[in-house]
Order: structure tokens, then C-alpha cells, then sequence
């Protein structure tokens, strides 16, 4: 954990400004240290140099047998998930049909909000160059192995555990945001891209791509029935610029784009 994350990670309930704290304040022994809301004065313990931004309750739920899945599946998400992209035409092809969207320059400030295992970075650390990587997830085995993976690669980024939905970051700070992936599971999708526009800088280019229904019926034959999928371009608000939506990955995703106003 690096104090400068000080000036951009805010109080995803309120908003407010965070302090750092000893744990010798708050009743969570596994902390660190803790950062504290100044207006709120909710706690947030630091385990392992990542700050907990979520609590057990918020994290989303799923059948028993959706579960037993998923579990197998944050332990071999790597080779899964270039598995699953082979329809799609394959992991390089689909990856760089989604992140040769984004508007990287040499020292931006970028936000993944659903960071997995972490492996976009690979494809994008050449763009960003001495920039800042942020990345959040909802589950604490994607964040343990993504930590992982950026020690074996050598390669720097801020982890949180926190909500797409409740995003603990500044107003406008980010150059580039964007989400690869399960955005579909999400309870508030509105919410969560309400909070992506909230984080980034005016005039940025927001990006999200995520399964179509032909998608989910490919993996319903494996997983059990799932939801239907509803394309969020309706979700987006009317306020935003160059609004579009796309049929990629051999038509098994889409990837929405849109840009942020510049007031």
C-alpha cells in the first residue's frame, strides 16, 4: 500500500476523504493499518497492502452450483478464460478487440473495474508507460492471484477489493476506464456505469464489454441456465457523447463506448 493512493481512494459510502490509521483503532486484528473516512468514520482495514473496500453482505451471490463453478473456476481463471475465448477467436484477438479501444497515453491514470487475475496488463503496460493501473475486483481470490501474477510479471498496479458500484475513488480522476467481463453479473449495472463516468476525467472515452446472449447459451450447457442478457446502451446517460454499441468476438460479446462530456 502506498500513502500516495492518499490522494485519489475515497470513502465508497460517502465520499469522503480517508486518513490512514494503526489498527490499534479498530477492532480488525488481520489489518495492517486501516484507512478512515474523516466524514463518516468508517473503517477500511489494509491486508497485504490491499484496502478492503466491501463487506461479505455486498458480495454478489450465486446457486450453489453457480458457485461450485466459480470457485473451480478463480483458481484456473487464466487457462479458463482463454478457453472460453477460443470461439471468440482466441485470447490475443479477443482481448485486443476490446483494449485497442481505450485512449492510452504515456503516463495516464487507468481503472480496470473488474481486474481478475490481472490479465489485461501485459497487453496495455507498453501504453501507459510510468502511468497509474488501478485495479478493483469483488472477490478476494481474484485479487490474491492478481497480486501474484504482477509479482511474477513484474509489473506495478493498485489492487482494491471493493463494488464496481460503489467506486472509492475521486471525482475525475481518472484518464481511462473501462470493464472487460461479467459486467452482465452485475445488480446495479446503471449504478456501476454512473460511478465509471463519476471517476473519470471529462472528456475520457468509457469502455465495457462483456458476453452476448449467444454467449451465455454456449456456457449455459455447462453452467445451468442463465440470466438473459439485457445490452446496457439504454443504461447510458443521454448527457454522454459518441455513444455506441458493438457486436465483437464472432458475435459472442459486445463492447459499449462512450465519452464523458468535458463539462
Amino acid at each position: 500500500m502506498d500513502t500516495s493512493e492518499l490522494s485519489f481512494v475515497r470513502c465508497p459510502l460517502c465520499k469522503g476523504e480517508l486518513v490512514i490509521v494503526s489498527n490499534s483503532n479498530c477492532a480488525d486484528d488481520l489489518a495492517e493499518k486501516h484507512y478512515q473516512c474523516v466524514k463518516c468514520q468508517q473503517y477500511y482495514p489494509i491486508e497485504k497492502g490491499v484496502a478492503r473496500f466491501i463487506e461479505e453482505k455486498d458480495i454478489i451471490k450465486f446457486s450453489p452450483r453457480m458457485n461450485f463453478f466459480r470457485n473451480i473456476y478463480a483458481r484456473i481463471y487464466s487457462p479458463a478464460t482463454r478457453l472460453m475465448f477460443l470461439p471468440c477467436g482466441g485470447e490475443n484477438f479477443a482481448r485486443h478487440e476490446v483494449l485497442d479501444r481505450l485512449e492510452i497515453a504515456p503516463g495516464d491514470a487507468i481503472l480496470e473495474t473488474g481486474i481478475g487475475h490481472g490479465d489485461n496488463l501485459p497487453y496495455l503496460k507498453a501504453l501507459y508507460g510510468n502511468g497509474l493501473y488501478v485495479g478493483l475486483d469483488n472477490q478476494q481470490p481474484m485479487i490474491d492471484a492478481c497480486r501474484l501474477n504482477l509479482k511474477k510479471w513484474n509489473l506495478p498496479a493498485v489492487l482494491h477489493l471493493a463494488n464496481a458500484e460503489e467506486l472509492p475513488y475521486r471525482d475525475n480522476f481518472f484518464d481511462v476506464v473501462f470493464h472487460l467481463g461479467a459486467f452482465n453479473l452485475f445488480r446495479r449495472k446503471k449504478q456501476a456505469m454512473e460511478e465509471m463516468i463519476r471517476v473519470s476525467k471529462p472528456g475520457s472515452l468509457i469502455v465495457i464489454a462483456d458476453e452476448t446472449e449467444k454467449a451465455t447459451k454456449l456456457y449455459g450447457l455447462i453452467l445451468g441456465k442463465q440470466e438473459p442478457v439485457v445490452l446496457p446502451l439504454k443504461m447510458v446517460p443521454d448527457s454522454m457523447l459518441e455513444t455506441r454499441l458493438e457486436i465483437i468476438w464472432k458475435g459472442y460479446g459486445y463492447v459499449l463506448s462512450f465519452r464523458k462530456p468535458l463539462s
